[in-house]
């Protein structure tokens, strides 16, 4: 699920003569605006090489994820597995027993912790809104008000900082879909869905992505009436084997999974909600899960000056200089959820550290070529690298290889039957690893294989050397590795291609 911190900042671009009233109390070498996950990871590491770092945060400090995210979506996942093999229909006793363990996740939203740690390495927090302005010829300052109703009414005035370098990692937002009517009908996004304690009787979850497939399950697991559309197939951005299986899963969980249709209307009805399907049907569910994605959080930034995507996130170069007019600021950078990226937390934290490195005059190149991508419904997903469909727009002729997870000893073992695959997308000319997914019991584990070979660019000839120990899950990797290798030694007219094997193969060309 995507990372993000939690703080709605307003930046002006423009550039701005130095400022003649509400000046600067000091100013510092670094201001980080959001205090999620990035600033722990940036913060930190400036100050131990020296630098003076300001961090400013109006909510929790460790930003979305530990508080209303990965973490309290992952203790509830675990519950609902748990409580899914007990076979116990205490679905209410369960529920509440999932609530505490994700109390205790979360330490209760407490994040005093964190913000001790950020102190005790050498980090000062000030907290509030932050409105930040960048003087012509660079540095600037940062405004901080007491958290308000809203961005637009932050409240009062409560310090000024100066800064020589600024670091926007301001996160993301839920984005609501353009469904007729949904303002007038009972929501959730999903931060506010991990922060209930509700169980509702019955739940319609717009969306197919990550974070819809895992709630759905979960919700799905503790006996509530889960329904799940999505206007595509379910993670329809990753290989078509990935969706499938998934799909399966989810049915197995007792979600009724609609892929190809969403919500065209909503309305009140009794004491729920009715809702108008787009393939003709009508459905009535106590409450809706907004699943469809987020959007940068720059909702309340004046952006002149500084260039943004069309995805609407602040354009970086591989540095994650913030850009202006196509070229590079020295002194803003951007990570995480708000340029769009890599939207995850091990994203922004990556990010993070390529840009504590400039700080202290390492600047180097973000390398995101294998950035994992997880899933933890039951089966896990883990994905890296390009689809077939990417890679051929890339310029690539590829093949593709996929093995299918019950070939193997460890899902003997354990009695495994439900759905997985590998499924490898390779250079049909060079035999380089380009992309992969897998699907299976602990795949975001024994899958890591795979991140590092795409991120190191290796071969299947060397991948097909690599020894695993048996009966465990990556054991699965070898025979999906061997059909690609051989695949490509075809192409290069080394043996003819296998007739038998316990992979099914694909040979696509670009």
């Amino acid at each position: 699920m995507s990372a993000a911190t939690t703080s709605p900042t307003t930046i002006s671009g423009t550039a701005a003569a130095a400022p003649q009233q509400d000046g600067p109390s000091r100013t510092v070498d670094v201001v980080v605006v959001g205090g999620g996950s990035a600033a722990e990871t940036a913060g930190p590491r400036a100050a131990a090489a020296g630098l003076s770092v300001v961090v400013v945060e109006a909510a929790l400090v460790g930003g979305e994820c530990p508080f209303w995210a990965c973490v309290p979506s992952k203790a509830m996942l675990l519950a609902a597995h748990a409580h899914r093999r007990s076979g116990s229909q205490d679905h209410e006793g369960a529920w509440m027993a999932a609530i505490q363990r994700r109390s205790t996740a979360t330490a209760g939203r407490d994040d005093s912790g964190k913000a001790e740690g950020l102190a005790e390495a050498g980090v000062e927090l000030v907290r509030g809104w932050g409105e930040v302005e960048r003087f012509e010829g660079g540095g600037g300052l940062v405004r901080v008000r007491r958290v308000g109703t809203s961005a637009q009414e932050p409240g009062e005035l409560v310090d000024v900082v100066g800064w020589r370098t600024l670091v926007v990692a301001t996160g993301s937002t839920p984005s609501a879909p353009p469904v007729e009517g949904l303002e007038d009908v009972a929501t959730w996004t999903s931060d506010e869905a991990l922060s209930s304690e509700e169980r509702p009787a019955s739940l319609l979850v717009l969306g197919g992505g990550a974070v819809g497939c895992e709630l759905a399950q979960v919700y799905a697991s503790f006996g509530v009436r889960t329904t799940l559309a999505t206007p595509s197939g379910l993670l329809s951005t990753e290989q078509p084997s990935v969706g499938a299986a998934v799909e399966k899963a989810l049915v197995a969980s007792g979600v009724d999974v609609r892929t190809g249709t969403t919500a065209s209307r909503a309305r009140p009805g009794g004491d729920g909600v009715v809702l108008e399907l787009d393939d003709g049907s009508e459905l009535t569910v106590e409450r809706v899960l907004l699943a469809t994605g987020r959007k940068p959080r720059l909702e309340c930034v004046q952006t002149q000056g500084f260039d943004v995507t069309d995805g609407g996130a602040l354009a970086v170069d591989d540095t994650y200089r913030v850009l202006s007019g196509g070229e590079p600021l020295d002194d803003v950078y951007a990570v995480g959820d708000v340029n769009g990226r890599a939207p995850y937390t091990h994203g922004g934290n990556y990010q993070a550290r390529v840009v504590a490195d400039a700080l202290v005059g390492h600047r180097r190149a973000g390398d995101e070529t294998g950035m994992p991508r997880a899933v933890y419904v039951q089966p896990a997903v883990l994905a890296t690298g390009l689809t077939a469909e990417g890679a051929r727009a890339k310029g690539h002729e590829v093949v593709v290889a996929v093995q299918e997870t019950h070939d193997t000893g460890r899902a003997h073992v354990e009695e495994y039957d439900g759905p997985g695959t590998v499924e490898l997308v390779v250079d049909a000319d060079t035999g380089v690893l380009l992309g992969a997914s897998a699907v299976g019991p602990e795949a975001d584990s024994w899958g890591g294989e795979l991140v590092l070979a795409v991120r190191a660019r290796l071969d299947v000839e060397l991948l097909s050397e690599v020894v695993h120990p048996f009966p465990a899950w990556g054991e699965l990797l070898q025979p999906a590795v061997e059909s690609a290798r051989d695949q490509v030694r075809e192409r290069r007219g080394v043996l003819p291609r296998p007739t038998q094997g316990a992979a099914e193969v694909t040979h696509t060309a670009a």
